[in-house]
């Protein structure tokens, strides 16, 4: 005789909140066997039900490190924001901004932006990430600026917030992509960024590093379905005489009349300006002008780039029309062979996190965290750290 607590297949599971705390499985076997029409019920085949593996200890402790609050601010209040301050003692008088990467919103690409925030603010040092007007939750602003001039002022919105409401007077500022731009910009031209961390910014490559890089792809293309996907032309070109689509047809045969090695110019410079808008490029001499002003000034600067455009780096390949430059000297350059655009494994996160954070951390306490490497640039002194992210509440 069974026990009148042990579920039947038809039993509907019992609910708490949102989750069922019904083995797996269960849920499909009592609807199966609620819609046949006849003979017994069969529920589907489900793997054996085990129990979840707890968190460790540094990974409980570590979501209690930080607290959050939503941020709304600028001259009409058009700007959204997520704020991780920290539960325990503050690094200063420090905070850090973490920007939008292209039209992501702020929790950016595989949430980076969260675990940047949370990261942090764990180590003590307060974390705004927000939407710039016109992404994620902030409304368009009412001004008519050109994209850069508006993304400034709203920088500069934020650290007025975090001034007045939050006391906080010095300030990092990290970005991805077009978000590295943007913290080049508002470094430039607010006094009170203290340090700038970009990954993937602006690269100055010379034909030399171009035509390795064609090469690699071109070696790569016959194997490697995912580099023949990232060619517009191949994915017309299949689309056309596997799918018959006129569309693809046209931009096929129109590109045919393109010269073959036409090319852009030297400074992979704004990739988000598309449309009626030219992208502004900066030539690699004022690019390094601007860097040693803001090094002048006492800014931190770290330069980071991915293995996404090339996947090797030689001498400061990112910036090969800058060799020999005293700048890097001065500033952090750093490639990673094993990190791609967006971090996109847990492995790839990780690493990227710990940089920031050491970064960060050096900078906050007056430089520890920076010493002068064999070849001259600055590297950061990492220090140990969870391999995994802490498990984290949701987030919005």
């Amino acid at each position: 005789m069974k026990s009148s607590s042990s579920p039947s297949p038809t039993t509907a599971p019992r609910k708490v909140g949102s989750r069922s705390r019904q083995r797996p499985g269960a849920m499909h076997a009592g609807w199966r066997s609620r819609t046949r029409s006849s003979g017994p019920a069969t529920p589907f085949p489900t793997t054996p039900w085990c129990r979840p593996t707890p968190c460790s200890r540094s990974q409980e402790n570590s979501v209690s490190d930080f607290v959050e609050t939503t941020e709304l601010f600028g001259e009409a209040e058009n700007l959204f924001g997520m704020l991780a301050v920290p539960a325990g003692a503050r690094l200063g008088d420090i905070g850090c901004l973490v920007l939008n990467t292209g039209v992501n919103h702020r929790i950016g690409p595989h949430r980076i932006n969260v675990k940047t925030a949370r990261r942090l603010a764990g180590a003590g040092i307060p974390t705004l990430r927000f939407d710039l007007a016109g992404i994620g939750d902030s409304s368009a602003a009412r001004s008519r600026h050109d994209f850069r001039t508006q993304a400034v002022e709203d920088m500069k919105s934020a650290l007025d917030h975090l001034q007045s409401r939050h006391g906080l007077r010095r300030f990092l500022v990290f970005g991805i992509c077009s978000g590295a731009e943007n913290a080049l910009a508002v470094a430039l031209a607010d006094p009170r960024v203290v340090g700038v961390l970009t990954f993937d910014g602006p690269m100055y490559l010379t034909r030399g590093v171009r035509l390795e890089r064609k090469l690699r792809r071109m070696a790569a293309f016959p194997g490697n379905p995912a580099v023949r996907a990232s060619y517009p032309w191949w994915r017309d070109l299949v689309q056309w005489l596997g799918q018959r689509d006129a569309a693809a047809g046209r931009r096929t045969l129109e590109r045919l009349h393109l010269p073959m090695f036409a090319g852009g110019p030297s400074a992979d410079e704004g990739a988000i300006f598309q449309g009626g808008d030219t992208a502004p490029v900066v030539s690699a001499a004022e690019y390094e002008r601007r860097l040693l002003s803001l090094v002048d000034r006492g800014v931190a600067v770290s330069l980071m780039y991915s293995a996404t455009y090339n996947a090797r780096d030689r001498h400061n390949g990112m910036l090969s029309q800058l060799r020999g430059s005293p700048m890097f000297d001065r500033v952090q350059y750093r490639f990673w062979p094993d990190v791609d655009h967006t971090a996109t494994t847990l492995a790839m996160q990780a690493k990227l996190l710990t940089a920031v954070e050491e970064w960060a951390r050096g900078v906050a306490l007056g430089g520890p965290g920076l010493r002068p490497s064999s070849a001259g640039s600055i590297v950061p002194t990492l220090a140990r750290s969870p391999d995994r992210e802490p498990r984290a509440p949701a987030t919005v």
